[in-house]
């Protein structure tokens, strides 16, 4: 019976413990159900799945960076590759962070229990042993409460996150998020700001004193506090010699005997103008992006500007800017903005200024397309010639001397004003200005507040934009705006036809056609085949040099950012000196001359006499012109010439008169007989006195195609000086012989 009962025992006990057994199987699947569900449902935080941080950055055209302008969250985050990072850095990190990252799971048990058992001796949390995937996934969102249910929570979506990515990817995560103290975000970031080279660089020293900042960027701050920076290097070599985790053939007492020593080394941030403006068209986004910035030539043109910075305080300019465009696609290849330190933050090259003589080539290009005139067409450049079109407009040259008939090459070749403003009232002076701003010029008032006056630089344009309209010019008209960044949309606009825009790209790459004004020597040439126009703005406030070769076009402006004038210096003395050493240093780096012209059925050559553009007489000196098909001369120039003590003299229609008559006239050409006309003032002028002005300031000089002619005024004989203004209505008389004009005009005081 004592043997039964004992089986009965030991049956019970076998079933007792085939229970337990199998209640302890249950409820380690239970658990594990539990586990696997709790892995498989916890969330992973959006930001995850987001772009790595990132401060904007502007490379150049070549992939070097120009700038890295610091954000809201950073001032430098530059997000990479793992393999960027080199070998030491990603090593370091993990020996100091997380040394078993790469066979756990995503949880650390050993490290998680030992934290459990000093939290639990402490009685409160004062250890995580977080591993680096649940750190990732607290910097990508999750909870971050120091908590028994955070860290529950957090567990749970690292061993979702490893199961979905790899050791790499999530490494290449956290250490692209870590701070590294001074606004330094990544190792990008790091290894650039404290040793100046990229990370992929580090030596394993540099690695381990790097890894250890992320644990307390403020209090680890290697510029702020560096012996606290210093000793957790100690600390954490140490550790991995203890461990033995150090590298083979690297020792800890070579590692603490030559410890690092960080520098500063601020991010890029050069060409600030440029940047500013290439980052605003890219919307303010973070991220790099490639500009059209050629580094290169930014520093040629930085170089022009400060060599020549003695000499443009010799005449009174303080400033000079210069752009550089790529002709065919537009791109601003360099940007400058050189001044004093109290204007540095301006940026000249996008300021509006007068725009001087620059506009001209686009209204002869105008005056070309509508067959309004010819290359070879003869022009008046005197006193009287504007009056016809514009009775109250005065317009002289720089030298206050007058050509008299010019063909239109030598007109723009030497900057004339009167042509141009003869050729302006041609076409039509509001309808030129409006399709001025076809060619990229954005004028900042409306044509009413300028007048004709705008052609020669009454209308205020930037360095850049005109730059733009040259490089337009030289793409044969067809203009759009410069462009920032590669790959950046363009909308082309036709503002002219080729064959038009090659025949004033020939007159601007002449110097001859120039010589007049210019010499035979002077800053313009370049020595080689290169276009070129001068402006200088009223009372010598802005200097101006704009021209292009077969691949950029140059843009300089010289001045004062205040408006002050310079001291009664020229363009060819101020902005023409900085343009020529910009576009050598261009041909001595691979860029071409401008192409020559070339025929077509469009397009021929003909040979004019040089007086006056028309057919040649035998034997007279000849020029060869260009022009549009249909357009060239048929008149001969015997025409326009009659005896004269047996010589062939020129004779100029009536208008000439005057200028015939003057010192000026270098050629000895008579003005056809023409009956007598008052040029100003014309019929009803009103002309108000100014009270702060001079009685001897406020003078009338009657002007007529007879410069012999006798003026009275109501009767009496106006003084050789002209009549004194005072109030009242006369009646002005010409006479000549037997000829007699008369106007009416008026003097008011103010009111």
């Amino acid at each position: 019976m004592g043997s039964c009962f004992a089986a009965r025992i030991g049956q019970s006990s076998t079933c007792m413990c085939a229970r337990i057994i199998l209640l302890a199987i249950l409820a380690i699947g239970a658990v594990g159900i539990c586990i696997e569900v709790g892995i498989r449902s916890a969330p992973l935080p959006g930001e995850l799945f987001t772009p790595g941080p990132a401060t904007p950055a502007v490379d150049d055209l070549h992939g070097r960076t120009i700038s890295i302008p610091a954000s809201d969250f950073a001032r430098d985050a530059r997000p990479a590759r793992l393999r960027e990072f080199g070998r030491w850095l990603p090593e370091a990190t993990v020996r100091i962070e997380d040394h078993r990252f790469f066979s756990h799971p995503g949880l650390d048990v050993i490290a998680t229990t030992g934290a459990a058992l000093r939290n639990l001796l402490h009685h409160r949390i004062i250890s995580g042993a977080s591993t680096i995937s649940q750190q990732t996934v607290k910097l990508g969102g999750g909870r971050v409460r120091r908590t028994l249910d955070a860290k529950w929570h957090e567990a749970f979506s690292a061993l979702r996150l490893e199961r979905e990515w790899t050791k790499e990817q999530i490494l290449e995560w956290y250490m692209n998020r870590l701070d590294y103290g001074n606004r330094r975000i990544g190792p990008v970031a790091a290894a650039h700001a404290y040793f100046g080279k990229a990370p992929a660089e580090l030596t394993f020293a540099e690695a381990v004193y790097l890894a250890g900042i992320p644990q307390s960027p403020t209090r680890l701050n290697p510029w702020k506090n560096p012996s606290a920076t210093l000793a957790r290097y100690r600390r954490n070599v140490q550790r991995m010699e203890s461990a033995g985790q150090l590298p083979a053939g690297v020792t800890a007492a070579g590692l603490l005997r030559s410890p690092p020593v960080p520098g500063r080394f601020d991010p890029h941030s050069g060409a600030p103008h440029f940047s500013r403006e290439a980052l605003a068209r890219n919307g303010g986004g973070a991220g790099r992006r490639r500009s059209t910035l050629d580094l290169t030539l930014q520093a040629g043109a930085e170089a022009a500007a400060a060599a020549a910075r003695n000499e443009l305080a010799q005449v009174g300019a303080g400033a000079c800017a210069i752009v550089i465009l790529d002709n065919a696609t537009g791109g601003v290849r360099a940007m400058v903005s050189s001044s004093l330190p109290q204007y540095g933050e301006v940026n000249l090259t996008m300021t509006p200024r007068s725009a001087g003589s620059t506009l001209k080539p686009f209204l002869y290009l105008e005056a070309l397309d509508r067959r309004i005139v010819t290359a070879a067409s003869l022009l008046p450049d005197t006193e009287e010639a504007v009056r016809e079109g514009y009775a109250d407009y005065d317009p002289r040259n720089y030298n206050d001397r007058f050509a008299g008939p010019v063909r239109l090459r030598e007109a723009l070749g030497n900057s004339l004003n009167v042509p141009a403003v003869v050729v302006l009232s041609r076409i039509g002076a509001r309808d030129a200005f409006a399709r001025m701003q076809s060619w990229g010029l954005r004028f900042r008032q409306e044509f009413d507040a300028s007048g004709a006056g705008f052609i020669l630089g009454n209308a205020d344009v930037t360095l850049l934009e005109l730059t733009g309209a040259y490089a337009a010019l030289a793409r044969g008209a067809s203009a759009w705006q410069p462009v920032f960044l590669v790959g950046e949309p363009v909308q082309p606009e036709r503002c002219g036809s080729r064959d038009a825009a090659a025949i004033i790209t020939d007159i601007l790459c002449d110097p001859q056609a120039r010589r007049m004004a210019f010499g035979n020597s002077s800053p313009l040439d370049a020595g080689a085949r290169v276009a070129v126009k001068t402006g200088t703005s009223s009372g010598f406030r802005d200097g101006w040099c704009i021209g292009f070769t077969a691949g950029h076009t140059v843009g300089v402006w010289t001045g004062n950012p205040d408006g002050s004038p310079m001291d009664s210096a020229l363009a060819v003395r101020s902005a023409a000196p900085v343009w020529n050493a910009v576009v050598r240093h261009l041909l001595a780096h691979g860029d071409l001359p401008v192409p020559p012209i070339e025929a077509s059925e469009s397009l021929s050559p003909v040979l004019v006499a040089a007086e006056t553009g028309l057919l040649p007489r035998p034997g007279e000196p000849t020029v060869l012109e260009w022009f549009l098909a249909g357009s060239a001369p048929a008149e001969s120039a015997a025409s326009m010439y009659r005896p004269l003590g047996g010589k062939q003299i020129l004779q100029l229609p009536g208008s000439y008169a005057g200028w015939c008559a003057s010192s000026q006239n270098r050629i000895g050409a008579t003005a056809s007989n023409q009956r007598l006309e008052i040029l100003f003032p014309c019929e009803g002028a009103v002309f108000t006195r100014t009270p702060s002005l001079p009685p001897s300031q406020q003078v009338l000089r009657p002007q007529s195609n007879n410069p012999d002619c006798e003026w009275l005024a109501n009767g009496e004989k106006i003084p050789v000086g002209g009549l004194p203004l005072s109030p009242g209505t006369f009646t002005l008389t010409a006479k000549s012989g037997t000829q007699q004009q008369t106007r009416s005009f008026r003097v008011e005081e103010p009111e």
